[in-house]
């Protein structure tokens, strides 16, 4: 008996939600990679609805399911099934970007002297290749 996608990713989703076992060791029983496993599961429906926008909430991983960190699917709320912490509030901190530096201006006295280096630097060269 050949087993189809749909009842393959039923098994997946049982072993995965209905126990502890690891992903890797789940993986392995069934002979899939990681990536297909996760390509499976399906999220688990958490009780209540989003107080933002009413639509059903679910845990997308067990670790969220563990911590009590329901998502809606539909507006994007995290947290607990009764709180209201919107997704946003959950993001890592982006710093400010630097501030933009104006160019530099050379003075007179900048430009002259690395005018004189440069002058000083070309007639070192040549006297160095005239001599070989």
């Amino acid at each position: 008996m050949t087993v189809g996608p749909t009842e393959l990713a039923k098994v997946v989703n049982r072993m995965y939600w209905d126990s502890d076992e690891s992903v890797n060791r789940i993986a392995d029983q069934l002979d899939l990679s990681k990536g297909a496993l996760y390509g499976m599961i399906e999220p688990a429906p958490a009780d209540g609805t989003c107080p933002d926008c009413g639509s059903s909430l679910s845990f997308g991983n067990r670790t969220a399911r563990d911590r009590g960190l329901a998502e809606c699917a539909a507006c994007a709320l995290v947290g607990e099934p009764t709180d209201r912490i919107p997704s946003t509030a959950l993001a890592p901190h982006i710093p400010e970007p630097a501030p933009i530096r104006e160019p530099r201006v050379w003075s007179g006295r900048a430009l002259a002297g690395s005018l004189v280096l440069g002058v000083v630097a070309g007639v070192l060269i040549s006297r160095l290749f005239r001599r070989r």
